[in-house]
């Protein structure tokens, strides 16, 4: 009698562990916005079973480390086995960047994987490259935005390359770090907007023509600058009239020219074509002929 007990309860025992539901399958990838939530899914094939043990894991330092009591999650995590008992899955709040990385939940029966990827700035892209073309003296802004002006990429890098688009070639970092050339003469143009990675680049020169790259994490702008010698060449109108110099002026004629009579000319006391004066004391319209 007490064998056949012994076995029932070891039955029992096993009947009431919690068997996952997708356990060790491949690890499910999760993508979300930074500042947005993510579920991570775990549940028993039972809801109604009830885990003797359960623990949710991650390697955001490295090595797998518990997380429920992580202060680094303070506030943002939520669990539904209270309301399902087998509802092991995890809800976490107001994604940060650190957020990403390997999540592991696990019971006395198995373990589950998800692997989650929060993406923080998103650049806005209107090229493969952006060509900007100034002269020499000015300054130019290299517009780098992200598509969310509050967000704040986790890093940020500002490189110059002479003579080359490619990433993997010849790029020296200027901002943060100034080296070079540029030293002293980039700034990013805004302070107020953490999604605004626009560069200043002042006083320019020959030298200063060449590749630009803005880099965030994993994505990245190119610009290519054209340095011109010289000074932009500005046209203005003054919206005054074209006043010309009385001799470039054509001038009327009131009197009689290599011996041409003309019509509708004004002439005062002026001989007539017979040679006589004229009679009449105000201007009068006469005409002239060819002798």
């Amino acid at each position: 009698m007490m064998k056949y007990l012994y076995l029932l309860s070891v039955v029992f025992y096993v009947a009431a562990g919690c068997d996952l539901f997708g356990a060790k399958k491949k690890a499910v990838e999760i993508t979300r916005h930074k500042g947005g939530s993510v579920l991570l899914p775990c549940s028993c094939s039972n809801l109604h079973s009830k885990p003797h043990t359960f623990t949710w894991m991650t390697d955001r330092t490295g090595d797998l480390t518990e997380m429920l009591n992580d202060e680094h999650y303070r506030g943002r995590l939520q669990l539904f086995n209270k309301s399902s008992p087998g509802n092991l899955s995890l809800l976490i709040s107001d994604l940060r960047e650190e957020d990403q990385g390997y999540y592991r939940c696990s019971t006395e029966k198995g373990y589950r994987d998800t692997t989650i990827y929060v993406k923080g700035c998103e650049l806005v892209k209107e090229a493969n490259v952006e060509s900007v073309t100034v002269f020499t003296g000015e300054s130019v802004v290299l517009p780098c935005v992200c598509t969310d002006l509050q967000d704040k990429p986790k890093s940020l890098k500002w490189d110059f390359s002479l003579r080359t688009e490619s990433v993997s070639n010849g790029y020296q970092e200027i901002y943060p770090e100034q080296t070079g050339n540029h030293r002293n003469r980039v700034k990013l143009v805004s302070k107020s907007s953490p999604g605004n990675l626009s560069l200043l680049v002042s006083d320019l020169t020959e030298q200063d023509q060449g590749y630009y790259r803005c880099s965030v994490q994993a994505e990245a702008k190119v610009f290519r600058l054209h340095v011109k010698v010289g000074r932009r060449e500005t046209s203005t109108r003054s919206g005054k009239t074209d006043r010309r110099t009385q001799s470039a002026q054509p001038s009327r004629k009131t009197t009689q020219e290599q011996g041409t009579c003309g019509e509708n000319m004004i002439t005062e006391g002026r001989p007539d074509c017979k040679g006589k004066p004229t009679d009449q004391p105000e201007p009068d319209l006469v005409t002239f002929c060819i002798k």
